[in-house]
């Protein structure tokens, strides 16, 4: 399994903001954070990267939100970031991943989450969002669950070609410079019945990281780019639901 050296020796940039949406309980261990018309027309599920609950990722969900979108960060990690002693230590970066982010971990508080946005919410038309280690899991729950339209992976890590052939979605595919060539993925992706919807694009001018916990967002360029890498994924969702008749 491939993943970005990013990863595990990078870490993350110190910012502040204050989030616009609320913070609920899913369960006693498992806290949401919701912003967003309720009434929007389709909702989304935002996978956080490794440092999870960073102010970038209150801000991410909250600019997908102004786009017209109900967002859901659950805090699947709880509360549980990368420990700093595995930066620059792949093995023990692997051991975090193994224990906080696989489906058979995982795959009990997804069920959750779907029934919550969907039997709660009501929610029938519902995208996924991953950064990094997120992306990895949107395409898990794609090849486990028809029920979500599309997913955009954003300086995607730890994908294997195997995840894109299993996928049940369009996919909106936007590395950084940093990141593996994901060419071939996107050959496989395409070829299938909605390879139409899909969509693939380098920022060979990013590092890994800056639509997340990496990104300073105080530096116009890299404020550009991530503005512009989640205008590239709200577009693709519209386009999806116009192509369902939504």
């Amino acid at each position: 399994m491939s993943f970005t050296t990013e990863c595990c020796s990078t870490p993350p940039f110190q910012t502040e903001y204050t989030p616009t949406g609320k913070t609920f309980k899913l369960k006693d261990d498992l806290d949401c954070y919701a912003v967003g018309d309720p009434n929007s027309k389709a909702a989304i599920i935002y996978l956080y990267d490794i440092f999870n609950l960073h102010p970038n990722a209150y801000q991410g969900c909250d600019i997908l939100a102004r786009s017209g979108f109900r967002v859901i960060m659950p805090d699947i990690f709880r509360k549980d970031p990368t420990p700093v002693q595995s930066l620059g230590n792949p093995e023990k970066f692997m051991d975090f991943i193994n224990r906080k982010a696989t489906y058979e971990v995982l795959k009990d508080d997804f069920a959750l989450i779907k029934n919550y946005i969907k039997n709660v919410e009501g929610f029938e038309n519902v995208f996924l969002i991953g950064f990094c280690v997120g992306s990895k899991m949107a395409m898990i729950l794609s090849a486990h669950d028809p029920f979500y339209k599309a997913g955009a992976l954003i300086h995607p890590t730890l994908l294997e070609i195997s995840d894109f052939e299993k996928a049940q979605f369009p996919v909106v595919l936007l590395p950084a410079k940093t990141d593996r060539d994901f060419s071939e993925d996107f050959a496989v992706i395409s070829a299938k019945p909605f390879g139409n919807l899909c969509y693939h694009q380098r920022f060979d001018d990013m590092v890994h990281g800056f639509c997340s916990a990496r990104g300073d967002w105080t530096d116009a360029l890299n404020s550009k780019r991530a503005n512009e890498a989640f205008s590239i994924s709200v577009s693709t969702f519209y386009k999806v639901l116009k192509s369902q008749g939504n």
